[in-house]
């Protein structure tokens, strides 16, 4: 090791080479000039320079060794040069001071947090209680109180029969319970005026630490409140270290005892793994692995995958591994994306595990057939037309101030990623039509001036064109019945088994919007069926249409007569489970279901078939 000159203590950085094993330590503590730490695996594990005692509590136990102070589990260094110890032990004591000024500063500032005053009041209430109410007596006249003189010399015995032990009770009763209530309401306004002067405090936090004001509707939020409350006053809050460190382990504990919930619901009625690949703002590939259940969606895993090659195989070892985690025997299927690289591993997963489905995702399929209704001519065409109106309103202030006084809201934009986006631009533009032409024709808009450069002319020619609002209008037509079955497949409700009845019910609004006229929308229709066929007609959609309620009943005659529905349910029990005693229990279960017998036929569950955001699972034995 090279020597120091000067003063051992003055090198803000000192790397100790100890062996082959000895750890670099980048750290201004003088304390490191006197010590090194022999294995980069022990940080904790510091070795003295002067005696080789190995000290296993960090840097401050070696301070305490080194300044020669006993009681705090470590001894006395015998070799410590005079100036080192008492370097370490000013160090010590510095330390000790400055912790106990920064505790006196912390009291003062506890000190001065008064919930009796608003900061425009001054002064201190007299009274810890400050609601005692003042009942002032009358002066006493001399003589007895039954003698009160009255005009004319006499006294009030003569017009005035005094109440009884009885009335006089009763007299008192009414009187306390007066004062109560003046009480009660002085108590209740102190109270409120308490209540706002502790929430300026909390106010004050949320500011500086500029935290979202919407997490004050969190469940925990209003925990903690209640705990502060019930501790009372002096409440030390916890530290950085305790945050980072015990309570963040005690919060994980109680987080992976929540885990059993899930379990067990994988156990009982299976789950979905389900992947999503992305890429971050730093460029970082990421794919984020969950598991959908009954009883909700559990988060597995994310994993940074930038360096690796994200073709079949890597997708299927990666979800392999956690389906071998949770258990084969719970998981139904794997949810995707449609990425052709997708395909690859669903096949190898099929050939490793058949009774586990392979599935593309819904909601992913149905941004596709909206991206690919918009690349029809006349929609195309309009979609630009429309994203050039909205990038003009946006890319000037004073015009984006007026319109916002014009409509009172802003407009949706078309995003980058999904293409639903689109469509939200479109509806939001038809659906503030009239105040749009009424802010292009305005003479405000006009004064601006921007209506006469290049760009501001092709906005203003498109808004108050009626052809530009006629293809609006079509495109809409052509979206939205899509945009409400991906609205649904969004959502938190079960929507596995009404995928099929969704898809038809769109097909059919699309058809009635535009009056059965098949040479209307009969190429929207093509894209439909082309995306639906190809990835959304599985055993599990099919069956899943079959067993919903909401949908079999009303249509059993044209379900029982295509047979696919119900052959997709026979595969699927098939494909799941093993044992024939169950198989055959569940396709008794299936007659029953058929016929409306036992619980099927039962009135809550006929009631419930009405129900579209019914979880048809739990309405059967399966």
């Amino acid at each position: 090791m090279a020597q120091q000159s000067g003063n051992p203590s003055s090198a803000a950085s000192v790397s100790v080479e100890a062996g082959p094993k000895q750890a670099g330590i980048n750290s201004d503590d003088p304390a490191w000039a006197h010590c090194f730490c022999p294995d980069i695996t022990k940080k904790h594990h510091l070795r003295c320079k002067y005696c080789d005692k190995v000290c296993t509590a960090g840097i401050t136990r070696i301070k305490y060794h080194l300044a020669g102070i006993k009681g705090f589990n470590t001894t006395k260094c015998q070799k410590v040069p005079s100036p080192v110890q008492q370097e370490m032990f000013d160090l010590l004591t510095k330390k000790t001071s400055e912790k106990e000024q920064k505790n006196k500063e912390k009291e003062v500032a506890r000190a001065e947090v008064d919930i009796e005053n608003s900061d425009c009041e001054s002064g201190s209430e007299g009274s810890d209680h400050g609601n005692n109410v003042l009942v002032v007596k009358p002066k006493e006249t001399t003589g007895s109180s039954s003698s009160r003189s009255v005009a004319g010399g006499h006294t009030i015995d003569k017009y005035y029969k005094p109440p009884s032990i009885e009335e006089s009770a009763s007299m008192t009763q009414r009187v306390i319970k007066l004062s109560n209530k003046v009480q009660t309401t002085l108590t209740t306004q102190k109270r409120e005026e308490r209540r706002n002067r502790t929430c300026e405090y909390i106010c004050q936090w949320f500011y500086e630490a500029s935290i979202p004001h919407n997490t004050v509707t969190l469940p925990s939020f209003a925990h903690m409140l209640e705990a502060i409350g019930q501790f009372g006053r002096s409440l030390k809050g916890p530290s950085p270290y305790e945050m980072s460190g015990s309570f963040l382990q005690k919060r994980k504990e109680k987080v992976m005892d929540g885990f059993k919930e899930h379990k067990e619901s994988w156990e009982l009625t299976g789950c979905s793994i389900m992947t999503d690949a992305w890429t971050d703002r730093k460029g970082r590939g990421v794919m984020n692995l969950v598991v959908h259940s009954a009883h909700g969606v559990l988060f597995l895993d994310s994993v940074e995958c930038s360096g690796d090659r994200k073709d079949g195989k890597y997708i299927f070892e990666l979800v392999d591994r956690y389906i071998e985690e949770i258990g084969e025997q719970h998981v139904v299927q794997v949810v995707t994306d449609n990425a052709s690289v997708n395909t690859t591993a669903a096949s190898l997963l099929t050939a490793k595990r058949p009774s586990i489905f392979w599935n593309g995702c819904a909601a992913h399929c149905l941004d596709l057939m909206l991206e690919d209704i918009g690349k029809l001519g006349p929609v195309e065409e309009t979609i630009a037309n429309a994203r050039q109106v909205t990038v003009f309103l946006y890319a000037h202030t004073r015009v984006l101030d007026l319109m916002r006084k014009f409509l009172n809201r802003d407009l949706v934009r078309s995003g980058v990623t999904r293409f639903a986006t689109a469509y939200l631009n479109l509806k939001s533009l038809l659906d503030n039509k009239k105040e749009l032409v009424r802010l292009f024709k305005s003479n405000e808009m006009e004064q601006l001036g921007y209506l006469k450069q290049a760009k501001g002319k092709k906005a203003s020619k498109v808004i108050i064109s009626e052809t530009f609002w006629k293809n609006v209008d079509i495109a809409v037509n052509y979206f939205e019945p899509l945009a409400n079955v991906l609205r649904r497949m969004d959502s938190d409700v079960p929507s596995m088994g009404f995928f099929h009845g969704l898809m038809l019910e769109a097909k059919k609004e699309i058809s009635q919007r535009f009056d059965n006229d098949k040479s209307r929308f009969i190429e929207v229709w093509d894209i439909i069926d082309k995306r639906w066929d190809n990835k959304l007609k599985t055993l599990l959609h099919l069956a899943g249409y079959y067993l919903n309620p909401y949908y079999y009943y009303p249509n059993k005659q044209e379900i029982e007569s295509d047979g696919s529905f119900r052959a997709g349910v026979i595969s699927c029990i098939d494909k799941l489970v093993d044992d024939e005693d169950i198989q055959d229990k569940i396709i008794e279960e299936l007659n029953l279901y058929q016929d409306q017998h036992g619980s099927f036929g039962h009135e809550i569950a006929v009631r419930q078939r009405k129900n579209k955001n019914f979880n048809p699972g739990s309405d059967l034995n399966m």
